[in-house]
């Protein structure tokens, strides 16, 4: 009898201290992990539903996760899903090489000139539509960052012709120019292209145009403070 007491002591002990998983999606609302099962479920009729956990937060009788949810819908003559982002998601878990590009002097950025602070790095060019679309939300978070942030663009397009595009239209964020070599090498060929990095430099998330994930984005980058 004293042995059936105390397994079920223990199991009571269980249900009291299990951590429950919750998500928290990109409009802020937070599901339990049924609720999270069925939205996938939903969002797979439309293709093939990949996912990525950016942030965690845990708590003593529960955790939170953020999930980023991608839904494929492209594909290859194959048959195959095709994701557009998929080579500059391989960047997640590694420091961004930011030594690698250089200033407007000509000088190639320090490697810790990133850390210390969450940063926002978007890639664009000046005659791709998207890109210029998504410049008054991104001008949106810099106004929000009150120099918490690190706000980087980075095109491939030379100096001049960049100059001469910011001479008719605000984008406040820090510009680096003339980086083709270092675009091609890290595969970055879809724009716009958004990734949020740590106070370390390493990368945490992917996103295309930020019109789709401009409040998770904008949560991440506080959260990452």
């Amino acid at each position: 009898m004293k042995s059936i007491l105390t397994f079920l002591f223990f199991l009571f002990s269980l249900s009291i201290f299990a951590q429950k998983t919750y998500y928290k999606m990109p409009n802020g609302k937070i599901i339990d992990s049924n609720t999270y099962l069925k939205v996938k479920e939903n969002l797979s009729r439309n293709g093939k539903v990949e996912e990525i956990f950016i942030a965690k937060i845990q708590r003593q009788d529960s955790i939170i996760i953020t999930p980023k949810i991608t839904v494929l819908t492209q594909k290859d003559k194959n048959g195959n899903y095709v994701d557009p982002y998929g080579e500059a998601k391989k960047l997640i878990g590694s420091r961004f090489p930011i030594e690698r590009f250089k200033n407007e002097k000509g000088l190639n950025y320090s490697k810790t000139f990133l850390e210390g602070k969450p940063t926002l790095i978007n890639f664009w060019f000046t005659s791709c539509v998207p890109c210029i679309a998504e410049i008054p939300l991104l001008n949106s978070l810099s106004s929000d960052a009150q120099n918490k942030f690190n706000l980087i663009a980075i095109t491939f397009e030379k100096s001049e012709t960049a100059k001469a595009f910011l001479k008719t239209t605000d984008f406040r964020f820090m510009q680096v120019t003339d980086a083709k070599t270092q675009l091609d090498a890290l595969k970055i060929s879809a724009f716009p292209t958004s990734l949020i990095l740590d106070k370390n430099g390493v990368v945490v998330d992917v996103n295309g145009e930020i019109s789709k994930s401009h409040k998770q984005v904008s949560d991440l980058l506080t959260q990452l403070l």
